[in-house]
């Protein structure tokens, strides 16, 4: 019984390393979360409010840059809430979304 105590304590003391780490947060990937979920979804397949499905868009950086910039549609700008710097890293998040 006396090695029970030890053998516990030491798996209680490995067990933060043992346990799978998340992932670390890309770029964008927050104002995504904070600006862009609600209609295009955490996978960016939502599709609400008629928002593409940004696994299958044909758009490059240049093209998504102007939409999130300038919006279309449905689609709000973002130009003046965003600063050009998070802009270009909610797109850079958005082209990782498969």
């Amino acid at each position: 019984m006396t090695l029970r105590l030890p053998a516990v304590l030491l798996f209680l003391f490995l067990l933060p390393l043992l346990a799978p780490a998340t992932p670390p947060e890309l770029p964008g990937q927050a104002i995504f979360q904070k600006n862009c979920v609600r209609c295009h979804g955490a996978n960016g397949k939502r599709g609400l409010n008629g928002a593409h499905d940004l696994t299958k868009s044909n758009l490059n950086e240049f093209g998504r840059t102007y939409l999130v910039t300038n919006g279309m549609g449905k689609m709000p700008a973002f130009g003046k809430k965003l600063t050009p710097a998070q802009v270009q890293q909610v797109v850079a998040y958005s082209l990782t979304l498969k």
